[in-house]
């Protein structure tokens, strides 16, 4: 047991241009911020020749357990 909490609030994800996933895919992460047990990711996902195909963001939840 880790005595950490950790659950996904919410989600999203856009699709910019057509785009083949059984090809080579670059997904670029970072996270831009986190403040009161929130965090905040951010993601672009670029096909083999650059281009952005895929934004995706995603914010959680981390804290520790209540005993």
């Amino acid at each position: 047991d880790s005595g950490v909490q950790m659950a996904s609030l919410d989600h999203a994800m856009w699709f910019h241009r057509p785009f083949r996933a059984d090809e080579w895919l670059l997904y670029d992460q970072m996270t831009p911020t986190t403040s009161g047990a929130r965090g905040l990711a951010t993601g672009s996902i670029y096909t083999h020749d650059g281009q952005l195909a895929i934004t995706v963001v995603q914010e959680g939840l981390i804290r520790r357990e209540r005993s």
